[in-house]
């Protein structure tokens, strides 16, 4: 096969280079020259391929029964070669008809998909409808209730803020109503025991704020609990109803000059005898004697006391009475001037009017005498500082609370 390919080329050559030359023969005669030359080249040229053909011709006329020996697996190989490509079309085409089929399929299950699908969009349709209005209704009323939930996180906010310090304005309020309570009853009532309960809750206020700012009013606070408690407390309802008794006493007490004894006493059967008159001339003497009797003239150094009825001895008693109750009520009101003076009064009048040295009398005197040295009106501190110390604190925490609050 490539020997006789190469010859037909050769001849084609030939033929090629024949119609050549008789071409060139048609041209003009200036050009004649360089045709000659290029054909003779040519020809020189072919002359060298043909000689090489040649020799390669007979060169493999040589090997021709070795190339008979192999032609045979060759075309084998070359069979085989043909099995294999036409099986491989035959599986390239099932693969195109598979490939199509398949596409085919897709396509049509794709439609009917399609086909249901809009089936079930109508009858879907008028149901999403619905939805969408059930669920812009939603929609609108869950931007309501967003803003009015935003209204009150942001009250609340507001509400935090200005009165971040609630509790501890509250506890203020009641320590500064507290200390108010405690001045009003200690100026007015001279009540120390209830001044010191209000100013111990008043601290009790001030130790749950945990501040510690409030700590020099605690101090102050501490300082006011000290001196309440060194105020000697009088046992005013004590003293009162000893001043009652006592004036119950009163009656009993011995009257220092009795109206019974300030008449004559009578006198006795031995005197009566000598009194007797036994003839007329001890009669001058007898009534001289009885006159001298009628007026009885004593001396007495010092004050005298004049003679008491019993009319007057019950006013005496009543008045002694009327003045320790006078006494006691100044007791009560906290009056220790009127107090002192009513029991200084009762005890001159005790000695002036009754026996001093009666056990009744000395019992009593003892008593009024313990009585008018109790001290009824103690020196009660002042607890005013405290107050306007909270007053003071309590203003300057209202002036933070506005500046926190002020935005600028």
């Amino acid at each position: 096969m490539p020997v006789f390919s190469k010859r037909c080329n050769n001849g084609a050559t030939r033929n090629g280079n024949q119609r050549n030359l008789t071409m060139t023969d048609n041209k003009s005669p200036v050009k004649e020259n360089t045709t000659r030359k290029n054909s003779a080249v040519r020809k020189n040229r072919s002359a060298k391929k043909e000689n090489k053909n040649s020799a390669m011709g007979s060169d493999k006329d040589a090997p021709s029964a070795a190339e008979k020996k192999s032609a045979n697996p060759r075309r084998k190989s070359r069979a085989g070669g043909y099995f294999i490509f036409i099986m491989f079309v035959l599986l390239l085409g099932l693969l195109a008809a598979l490939v199509y089929w398949f596409e085919k399929q897709q396509q049509e299950l794709a439609g009917n998909t399609r086909e249901q699908i809009e089936q079930l969009r109508q009858q879907v349709q008028p149901k999403l409808e619905q939805l969408n209005s059930r669920n812009s209704e939603l929609q609108q009323r869950l931007s309501r209730q967003e803003k009015q939930q935003q209204a009150l996180t942001d009250a609340f906010d507001n509400l935090l803020k200005t009165r971040r310090h609630l509790r501890n304005d509250w506890l203020l309020a009641e320590a500064d109503y507290l200390l108010r309570l405690a001045s009003h009853r200690l100026l007015l009532a001279r009540d120390t025991g209830s001044a010191l309960a209000a100013i111990q809750a008043a601290d009790d206020r001030l130790r749950e704020m945990t501040d510690p700012a409030v700590t020099p009013l605690r101090t102050m606070l501490a300082r006011d609990i000290s001196r309440l408690r060194a105020v000697p407390e009088p046992d005013i309802t004590g003293l009162s109803a000893h001043l009652s008794a006592l004036a119950h006493e009163v009656d009993s007490l011995p009257l220092l000059s009795a109206y019974t004894d300030s008449r004559v006493s009578k006198p006795d059967a031995a005197e009566a005898n000598k009194a007797r008159v036994k003839d007329w001339q001890q009669l001058p003497e007898a009534i001289w004697g009885d006159i001298r009797k009628l007026l009885v003239i004593r001396e007495r150094h010092g004050r005298v006391i004049p003679l008491l009825s019993p009319k007057q001895h019950f006013f005496l008693v009543q008045n002694l009475k009327l003045k320790l109750e006078q006494a006691r009520l100044a007791l009560l009101n906290a009056e220790p001037t009127i107090y002192q003076e009513r029991l200084q009064s009762a005890i001159d009048w005790i000695h002036d009017f009754f026996k001093p040295d009666a056990p009744a009398t000395q019992a009593i005197l003892s008593q009024l005498e313990q009585l008018a040295a109790e001290n009824i009106k103690p020196t009660l501190p002042d607890i005013s500082a405290s107050y306007r110390a909270l007053q003071d604190f309590r203003e300057q925490q209202g002036e933070k609370t506005k500046r926190s609050e002020d935005p600028a």
